[in-house]
């Protein structure tokens, strides 16, 4: 039975992946009566059902022809069990409420954290100029987004994340490719980018909800100045452990054991070096 609106993330291949849904599951719930799902592949769907009952409300897969590289993202919604749904990725920590985001679909029925582009706007998007993008594409219009939230209506969605899938597999990365020798990154977000401009896509009306890479630094999680912290950029390592300690507070209140922590602690590492190489190719142009 399809319910009418709920939170949905993601968790496929590495069975870390959903121990970190797990923990950002748990922040949410602190802040939303709405039910939350993941969308998994068959082995890890078998994992959440016998051992995350009390986490996830439904458990349900992506199509198969969604798990291969980088087109995970775009099964959700044939995954979705709402008629509406906010989309979080695993490695997000919910600091306050964001059942706002539902408004997004006032007369919407996608719609993504953002803005669209013209080509009078030049930004750089995963190392690409989104001027160059739109002349290579043929566009009148780029939709810049990070997909880590965006909010759908499950039945027009279906037939635009396919649309994304086709243009990932069919266009943007065999034109791309060599692009990623200049440190550039054919991410997800580029095909949706391309489709989100010749759709014209609609922007969240709600700009502030998610920390940016320069806003890092001056995270409170005390006092939160937005409500999501999305894993972009390395945090200190003060407010990992900051961060690592809410996880544990949350499982041992919900009588859940497992846990991500040495994922979230490699993904830091990860993010670390992210930010030097992408401080590198910005010193000598290439970002």
């Amino acid at each position: 039975m399809t319910l009418p609106r709920g939170y949905l993330t993601l968790a496929t291949g590495r069975p870390a992946f959903l121990e970190m849904a797990v923990d950002m599951v748990l922040s949410l719930k602190e802040h939303t009566s709405l039910p939350v799902g993941v969308a998994c592949d068959e082995g890890l769907a078998e994992v959440a059902r016998d051992r995350y009952t009390s986490v996830f409300d439904r458990v349900t897969t992506i199509p198969e022809r969604f798990l291969g590289g980088r087109t995970r993202k775009f099964g959700v919604a044939e995954a979705s069990p709402f008629e509406e749904t906010v989309f979080l990725d695993a490695d997000c920590i919910v600091l306050e409420s964001i059942d706002e985001l539902f408004e997004s679909l006032d007369g919407c029925d996608l719609a993504f954290l953002g803005s669209q582009l013209t080509v009078a706007e030049d930004h750089n998007h995963h190392g690409f100029s989104t001027r160059w993008l739109m002349r290579k594409f043929g566009l009148d219009s780029y939709l810049k987004t990070n997909s880590g939230v965006f909010c759908f209506r499950r039945g027009p969605a279906v037939e635009v994340m396919e649309a994304f899938r086709t243009c990932h597999e069919e266009e943007a990365r065999p034109r791309l490719r060599g692009s990623i020798l200049l440190g550039r990154w054919l991410g997800d977000e580029i095909a949706i980018g391309i489709v989100g401009g010749r759709l014209g896509l609609c922007s969240m009306p709600f700009p502030n909800t998610m920390y940016w890479p320069q806003e890092f630094d001056s995270i409170d999680l005390q006092k939160p100045a937005k409500p999501l912290l999305h894993f972009i950029w390395p945090p200190s390592p003060e407010l990992l452990e900051e961060l690592l300690e809410g996880m544990r507070r949350r499982r041992t209140a919900a009588g859940v054991g497992g846990s991500a922590e040495e994922h979230w602690r490699a993904e830091a590492r990860s993010l670390e070096q992210m930010k030097r190489r992408r401080r590198r190719l910005e010193r000598i142009g290439w970002w």
